[in-house]
């Protein structure tokens, strides 16, 4: 059973790991301050866990937009570790023009300057974790199955979800 323990926890995202896989959930707003949480922590397990990964990051609807520090800032984060990753999945949650624009965008980002290892987006959580299960596979061992990741990261998501309810509950209390 994979279970993917919560590296990072906070209101705007959590992380999770097992072995060699990374899974990300983002919501709402990431200040730079929250970034700053995110590259101390992110790099705090790297050097605990060195070797190759696989990461999934999934971005939940939301009306945030971020300014172009906090998006330069941001691509900072993703490319400080790009050279360790075997493969890599975005989720864009977002529906209708918007989630499509969003994910058009990414995907000719992605185009234009492609990460050292195989990289897609998708509109579907299910379908990224299809996609990434044999590159996680490749590190983690046979027991990685789609399922089985499918299964942690709807836990993930869940727990995510849960996290963010709680605190919103009392930030208005």
């Amino acid at each position: 059973m994979i279970t993917l323990e919560p590296v990072i926890e906070m209101p705007c995202v959590m992380s999770g790991a097992w072995r060699g896989l990374g899974v990300h959930v983002f919501e709402g707003k990431v200040t730079l301050a929250d970034m700053d949480v995110l590259e101390r922590r992110g790099d705090a397990w790297a050097r605990k866990n060195p070797g190759s990964r696989v990461e999934m990051t999934i971005i939940l609807p939301s009306n945030t937009q971020m300014t172009s520090e906090e998006r330069t800032r941001m691509v900072r984060i993703i490319k400080r570790w790009e050279h360790v990753r075997t493969a890599s999945a975005m989720v864009i949650l977002a529906t209708g023009l918007v989630g499509a624009g969003h994910r058009s965008v990414l995907t000719g980002l992605l185009l234009f300057a492609p990460p050292p290892h195989p990289a897609k987006v998708f509109g579907a959580v299910h379908t990224a974790v299809d996609w990434i299960a044999p590159y996680v596979q490749s590190i983690c061992g046979a027991e990685a199955t789609s399922p089985e990741i499918k299964a942690a990261v709807d836990v993930l998501v869940d727990r995510f979800r849960a996290f963010r309810a709680a605190h919103l509950e009392t930030t208005r209390a």
